[in-house]
């Protein structure tokens, strides 16, 4: 297992695509729409920022071009990393900022200063004043506390979590929460400490924590919801404007806190397992940010994730070292899927087709890019070190409007300092599609960034990198199976649930019943049944069941319906986590039911 896998990657001519869709060769007129438009220097400057409204309805006849789309996601960027504005009435007991508000007299070059947080911090406070508008939104926790509904007034809530396993009062707490340390229970990631080797006990580098937050139109809705214990709601829909977000963090080591490049923040995050984790305090930087807003003619939310720059590459050009432990050690794929498993990605200006590790056990020869050298294995069926690798998925739009971004930066000439240059939109999906989909001969343009994942929030392949379709949930595995990383049940047990083993290239799927989605000149066959891939895929396998027994993706793993009825809540995971707890995680997320 200490051999590495070279050349994962080829790209690959039209001609040799067999059976892949030609893309044509005329040039079809994109709708307009204000959030769409070129990105000015006015544009990152304006005071305060806006929220872009929500794009025009796709018509394949007049579409929106993807680089529209991406300027739509770079000013949500802008705005929800602009700063929040602050409270007015100094009491000690309510929130320092109006939680959700973007600051008036403040705006996106404000909050680029490398010390924004700390400069609003003082030696006696554990909060800043200093904060993000998306870092003020709820955090998992305090829309589902433990045994308990989400209450208070949004904009004065004083952040307070109730966990499973424990409470961290007002006292204690920061805005942001790292209860989360694994990529969905599939995989853990980490940038080595000393150079860019990995350690041999992976927990003496630097772990990446996540955490999820959501706005107030979410946590309102879910608060205001008349639960019956034991009963479905009668049609649960998040409303439209409903945005979630969610963050990755690194401990910085000096060097990097003092470089300038990062924004920063004290963070929650956790060490020890169960009833005896206890919340501890250090200085993050964000690596990466995902923003999934629900809208008008966009029921299935928009999904947009940005990367920080150096997140693979140093700024001297060497490689970071960032890499991965899966949590399951074989892969499967359907029985519809090749013997040479690939995906066929559309740049917006050809077709590349990516060979994937093949199906078995998660080693170098089935095309794993694994780490020389002899390593600590984190959990009982865990494989790795794996290099975290990047696919050429990123589209020729996303390319483009992120230049665009930064010459309006130089042009402003306001953002010499700024942290915000070094980060970096990764890719948008607008509205789910199914891979094979065309119109008149060409590749549909809907299919680019088709497989959108985030190199810290989505690292493995194929698990949740190059995914797509529904991913089984728990597979039961027999007794004395040496594949589970929970006990093997003695005789007259019954068999033990175990990580799900990730179906890349699924043909089931993964997207249905989405209410009012309606996509005027595309035809999906079965308009309840798409199988997508990347970020809005995994996300299509959240589901509600109705009180009518429908099921439709609801797009968030934050609901469940104990969660609803007060009577569930969240577990804070220790960076540490051992196996068993990290295969409930997994089944917990890639369940395909009743979410």
């Amino acid at each position: 297992m200490n051999m590495q896998v070279k050349g994962l990657y080829k790209f690959v001519s039209q001609a040799a695509l067999s059976g892949a869709i030609a893309m044509g060769s005329s040039v079809v007129a994109a709708q307009s729409f204000p959030g769409g438009s070129p990105i000015t220097a006015s544009d990152l400057t304006a005071t305060p920022a806006q929220l872009p409204a929500p794009p025009p309805q796709y018509q394949l006849n007049d579409p929106i071009s993807h680089e529209q789309f991406a300027r739509f996601a770079w000013r949500q960027f802008i705005y929800l990393n602009s700063p929040t504005k602050k409270a007015s009435s100094g009491q000690s007991n309510v929130s320092p900022v109006v939680r959700g508000t973007v600051d008036p007299n403040a705006n996106f070059v404000t909050s680029g200063n490398p010390r924004f947080y700390q400069s609003g911090k003082s030696s006696t406070d554990n909060f800043s004043n200093n904060i993000l508008v998306w870092e003020s939104y709820a955090h998992r926790s305090e829309l589902f506390p433990k045994n308990a509904k989400a209450s208070g007034d949004f904009p004065t809530l004083l952040p307070k979590y109730d966990f499973i396993n424990l409470s961290v009062p007002s006292s204690q707490a920061r805005f942001n929460n790292l209860d989360e340390n694994s990529q969905i229970g599939q995989n853990k990631i980490f940038f080595p400490k000393n150079g860019s080797t990995p350690s041999a006990n992976p927990y003496d580098d630097y772990e990446v924590l996540f955490e999820a937050k959501v706005n107030q139109t979410e946590y309102d809705y879910i608060k205001g919801l008349n639960v019956t214990p034991n009963e479905p709601l009668e049609n649960f829909d998040l409303p439209n404007e409903t945005i979630e977000i969610k963050a990755a963090w690194r401990v910085l080591s000096d060097d990097l806190a003092q470089s300038g490049r990062y924004h920063t923040a004290e963070a929650l995050y956790y060490k020890g397992e169960g009833s005896e984790a206890q919340a501890h305090v250090a200085t993050f930087g964000l690596i990466g940010l995902h923003i999934i807003r629900k809208m008008e003619n966009y029921e299935a939310f928009v999904f947009s994730t940005f990367e920080h720059v150096d997140n693979l590459k140093k700024p001297n050009g060497a490689e970071t070292g960032l890499y991965f432990y899966t949590t399951y050690n074989q892969l499967s794929y359907q029985s519809t899927v090749s013997s040479t498993p690939h995906a066929i990605v559309n740049t917006g200006t050809n077709l590349v087709q990516l060979p994937l590790p093949t199906a078995g056990d998660i080693t170098p020869a089935n095309g794993y890019e694994f780490i020389n050298g002899n390593f600590t294995q984190p959990t009982a069926t865990s494989a790795g070190p794996i290099k975290v690798v990047q696919p050429p998925t990123i589209t020729n739009a996303v390319t483009s409007v992120n230049q665009e971004v930064k010459n309006a930066m130089a042009q402003s000439k306001q953002f010499g300092n700024s942290v915000w240059q070094y980060y970096q939109l990764k890719g948008v999906q607008p509205l789910p599609v199914n891979e094979d989909s065309s119109v008149a001969g060409k590749a549909n343009p809907l299919t680019q960034d088709y497989f959108l994942a985030n190199n810290v929030i989505e690292s493995s392949q194929p698990g949740i990198q190059l995914f797509k379709g529904g991913a089984p949930g728990p597979l039961p595995q027999p007794p004395n199976t040496t594949n589970c990383s929970q006990p093997v049940p003695s005789a007259g047990q019954p068999s033990v649930n175990c990580l799900p083993n990730p179906r890349a290239g699924s043909t089931a799927a993964n997207i249905q019943n989405v209410p009012n989605l309606v996509v005027p000149g595309i035809s999906h066959g079965d308009q309840n049944s798409i199988v997508m891939g990347g970020c809005m895929g995994c996300h299509g396998q959240a589901k509600y069941t109705n009180k009518d027994g429908t099921t439709s993706s609801i797009f968030s793993f934050l609901i469940s319906q104990p969660n609803l009825e007060g009577n569930g809540g969240f577990t804070a995971d220790p960076f540490d986590q051992t196996g068993v707890s990290l295969s409930t995680a997994a089944q917990k997320y890639m369940a395909t039911q009743g979410k």
